[in-house]
C-alpha cells in the first residue's frame, strides 16, 4: 500500500486525540482536589501543572502517600496537554512507584492511565500497550464497561500506530460491543470510524467506505463535527488508494468545510496542501497554486513550522513552472530560513531536554537511593524488634515453667509431711494402745471359740488393729525395711502369727498391701537421706540412696519414689 497522505496523517492524529479525551472520562477517583478539577475540566492545563507543582513544592508533613500519587498522576496529565511529554513521562514514572504502596484501585488504574500515555506519545508503542492491557484487565474484572470501552479504544490506536491493524480491528470492534452494551449513541460514530480507518489500513476498501459514510451519517446526525471531519478526510485517502480522484478532491474539500466550520487551520491547510501536490502531479500548476497560496494564508493564522515548510516547497515548484522566477525565489528563501530556524530549535530543544532528563534522573536517583537506605534500616529494626520479643516470650515462658516446677514440689513436699505427720500419729496412737490391753498372743488364741456373735467380730477386729500396729511398730524400731531381702514369712514368725492373720489386719488398717507398705516405709527413708544430703550441702550417688534404703534395683526405688 502507498505512503498515507497527509490527510490520513492529520486524522490519524486526531483520531489519537480523541481516543485521550475518551479516556479522560474514566471512572471518577474517591479522591478528588476540586481545584485541579475544575481547572482541567476548563482546559486551563499550565495553570494545572503550576498548581500541583506548588503543592507538591510545599512537601506537607501531612500529604498521604494517595494524595501525592494523585496529584503526580494529575500533574501528568496536564503535562500531556500542555505537549511537555517528558516531563509527563517522569510525573507517570513516579505515579507508577507510589502506586505499588496504595490500596486504592482507582488511583492505581489512573496511574496506568498516564504511563500508557506518556510511552505512546514518546514513541514506545510497546510499553504503552502494556500499560493499557493492564488497565483493560482491570475495568473487566470490576465490570466498568466504559473504562473497557476506552482502554479498548486506546489500544486499538496503538497497535494502530505500531502497524498491527488486523490486531486493531478486533479491538476496535470489542470496544463497539461494550458501546451498544452501555447504549451511548455518542460513541458509535467514533467506533464506527476507528473500525473503518483499520479496514482502510488492511486494504479492505470497499468495507471501509461502507463504514466511513455510515459515520458520515451518524455524525451529521449528533452534530460530531470532529468525527465528521476525520471520516471525510480518511474517505479521501480511501478513494485515493482506489484511484478515484474525482471523489477524493471532492471529500478533501468537504473536509475542509467541516474545519473551516470548527476553526481548525492547520487540518485545512494539510488539505490544501495535499490538494496542491496532487495538482502538481498532473501538472495543473495554477490549481496547485491556488491550493498553496489557500493553505499558506492559513498558516498564516495558526502556524505550524513544519507544514509551512512543506507548502513553501510546494508554492516553489508552482511558480518555478508558470514562469514566476521571483516569486518562486522568495519561496525558496523562506523555506531555507524557515529549516535553518527549525534545525536550531530543534537542536537547542534536544539539548535541553538531555539537561532536563539527566537532571531528573540525577534527582530520582537520590530519591531511589535514600528510599533504599531507609527500607533497609526499618527492615533492620524490625528484625531487632522480632528477636527482642522472641527473647521476652522464651524469658517469660521459661521463668512459667520454673514457678509452675517449684510450686509443684511445694505441693507434693507439703503433702508428704503431711503423710510422715499422720504415720507419725498413728505410731503414738499405737503405743498407747499396747500398753493398755491385753497380750494379744493369748487374745488370738481363744478366737476360734469366741466367732460367731457381734461382740467376738469386734473383739476380732481390736486384735487386728492390734496385730497391724504391733507390725508397724516392729517395722519402725527394727528397720526391718532396709533389708533388701525381706519378706512376709520372716514378719509372720517376729509376730508370732501367720500369713491369712497379717493379711487381714493390713487390709482392715489401711488400702495398701504389704509390699506397698515396704515400699512406703523405704522411700520416707529415702527422703529422710536425701534432706540429710541437702541440708549438709554434700553431694550423694543415687545407688547408694536406693541400697541404703532398702531397694535391691533402681528401677524398683523409682517406681515407688514415683508412686
Amino acid at each position: 500500500m502507498r505512503k498515507y497522505s497527509a490527510g490520513i496523517v492529520c486524522c490519524f492524529i486526531l483520531a489519537i486525540s480523541l481516543c485521550f479525551s475518551a479516556l479522560a472520562a474514566i471512572s471518577p477517583q474517591k479522591m478528588q482536589d476540586t481545584a485541579v478539577e475544575r481547572l482541567m475540566q476548563t482546559g486551563q492545563y499550565k495553570a494545572t501543572a503550576r498548581f500541583i507543582a506548588g503543592k507538591l513544592a510545599g512537601k506537607s508533613p501531612g500529604m498521604s502517600s494517595d494524595t501525592r500519587l494523585y496529584y503526580f498522576t494529575q500533574l501528568s496529565m496536564a503535562q500531556l496537554r500542555c505537549g511537555n511529554f517528558d516531563s509527563a513521562k517522569q510525573c507517570a514514572l513516579r505515579s507508577i512507584s507510589l502506586s505499588s504502596s496504595s490500596g486504592d484501585s482507582a488511583l492505581i488504574s489512573n496511574s496506568w492511565k498516564v504511563m500508557a500515555y506518556a510511552y505512546n506519545r514518546s514513541g514506545q508503542l510497546d510499553s504503552a500497550l502494556f500499560f493499557t492491557g493492564k488497565l483493560l484487565n482491570y475495568a473487566k474484572r470490576v465490570g466498568d464497561d466504559r473504562q473497557c470501552r476506552n482502554a479498548l479504544t486506546s489500544m486499538g490506536t496503538i497497535l494502530m500506530q505500531n502497524k498491527r491493524p488486523a490486531e486493531a480491528l478486533t479491538v476496535y470492534r470489542e470496544a463497539i460491543q461494550a458501546g451498544y452494551r452501555m447504549k451511548d449513541s455518542l460513541y458509535f460514530a467514533t467506533g464506527l470510524y476507528n473500525i473503518g480507518l483499520a479496514q482502510l489500513a488492511l486494504k479492505q476498501y470497499d468495507s471501509s467506505l461502507a463504514t466511513l459514510k455510515n459515520v458520515v451519517f451518524l455524525a451529521r446526525q449528533h452534530t460530531q463535527q470532529d468525527v465528521l471531519l476525520m471520516a471525510y478526510g480518511t474517505l479521501s485517502d480511501c478513494y485515493l488508494e482506489m484511484g478515484n480522484k474525482e471523489e477524493r478532491k471532492k471529500n478533501l474539500l468537504l473536509a475542509n468545510s467541516v474545519a473551516a466550520g470548527i476553526g481548525n487551520y492547520q487540518f485545512m491547510a494539510m488539505g490544501f496542501s495535499s490538494l496542491s501536490r496532487e495538482a502538481l502531479m498532473e501538472k495543473n500548476y495554477r490549481e496547485a497554486l491556488k491550493f498553496g497560496l489557500q493553505a499558506d494564508s492559513l498558516l498564516k493564522k495558526q502556524p505550524y513550522p513544519v507544514f509551512q515548510m512543506r507548502v513553501d516547497s510546494l508554492l516553489y515548484a508552482a511558480f518555478k513552472n508558470l514562469g514566476k522566477k521571483s516569486e518562486s525565489f522568495t519561496r525558496l528563501e523562506e523555506f531555507v530560513k524557515l529549516k535553518e530556524k527549525v534545525t536550531g530549535e530543534s537542536q537547542d530543544a534536544m539539548l535541553n531536554k538531555l539537561v532536563v532528563e539527566y537532571s531528573v534522573r540525577e534527582k530520582n536517583l537520590t530519591i531511589e537511593n535514600q528510599i533504599l537506605e531507609i527500607s533497609s534500616n526499618k527492615k533492620q529494626l524490625q528484625l531487632l524488634l522480632l528477636l527482642l520479643f522472641l527473647t521476652c516470650l522464651l524469658i517469660a515462658g521459661l521463668l512459667n515453667y520454673i514457678v509452675k516446677k517449684r510450686r509443684f514440689r511445694e505441693t507434693l513436699y507439703r503433702k508428704e509431711k503431711y503423710l510422715d505427720r499422720q504415720i507419725a500419729e498413728m505410731m503414738h496412737y499405737k503405743q498407747q494402745y499396747i500398753h493398755e490391753k491385753p497380750s494379744p498372743d493369748e487374745a488370738l488364741s481363744a478366737r476360734v471359740d469366741r466367732q460367731g456373735t457381734d461382740e467376738e467380730k469386734e473383739k476380732d477386729q481390736g486384735l487386728q488393729n492390734e496385730l497391724y500396729l504391733r507390725f508397724l511398730d516392729i517395722l519402725e524400731t527394727q528397720k526391718l525395711y532396709l533389708d533388701p531381702g525381706l519378706n512376709l514369712k520372716t514378719l509372720t514368725n517376729l509376730l508370732g502369727t501367720n500369713r491369712q492373720y497379717l493379711y487381714q489386719a493390713i487390709s482392715t488398717n489401711t488400702e495398701d498391701n504389704f509390699k506397698s507398705l515396704i515400699n512406703r516405709c523405704r522411700v520416707n527413708e529415702a527422703k529422710r537421706l536425701i534432706e540429710e544430703g541437702v541440708a549438709g550441702t554434700q553431694s550423694f550417688d543415687t545407688t547408694a540412696i536406693y541400697s541404703a534404703a532398702g531397694f535391691n534395683s533402681a528401677g524398683s526405688f523409682f517406681r515407688a519414689f514415683k508412686l
